[in-house]
């Protein structure tokens, strides 16, 4: 379903861009010469360019934000998942380096999620030997 939204997403897009192309070249390069019939001719082809391609770019924007949200939505419900189970497994103890590596992202990404997970669920910070910062949260 997904591949089904890219795809007419990036058709309509594409579509619509190149039936908005019609009214730009009408309207930037008219065609003095023209007869009165010529230059209605063309001004009723630029409003069917604005009429056509204005609803299919609004419609594959609209599917490109859909698309956008859904994809911020499964990142969001995959990294919880990733830091409930290592809570659970961690006795309510996580390294930053232990959430990085398990939920693949970079050092401060995974420092700034465990930060506001931290702040949400009023976690304490142990601090090992060698100044590495764990976060307890109580189960």
């Amino acid at each position: 379903m997904k591949l089904i939204k890219k795809l007419s997403a990036g058709l309509l897009l594409t579509f619509g861009g190149l039936v908005l192309l019609v009214p730009l070249i009408v309207f930037t390069m008219p065609n003095q010469d023209a007869s009165p019939e010529d230059k209605q001719e063309d001004r009723d082809a630029a409003l069917g360019g604005l009429v056509l391609g204005l609803p299919a770019v609004a419609l594959g924007g609209w599917l490109v934000r859909g698309l956008q949200k859904q994809h911020s939505k499964e990142t969001r419900d995959r990294l919880q998942s990733i830091f409930y189970q290592l809570i659970q497994d961690g006795d309510g103890t996580i390294t930053t380096l232990r959430f990085a590596a398990e939920a693949q992202l970079s050092g401060k990404e995974a420092k700034q999620y465990l930060d506001e997970k931290a702040k949400e669920f009023d976690a304490n910070f142990d601090v090992n030997s060698e100044g590495g910062i764990s976060y307890r949260f109580n189960l």
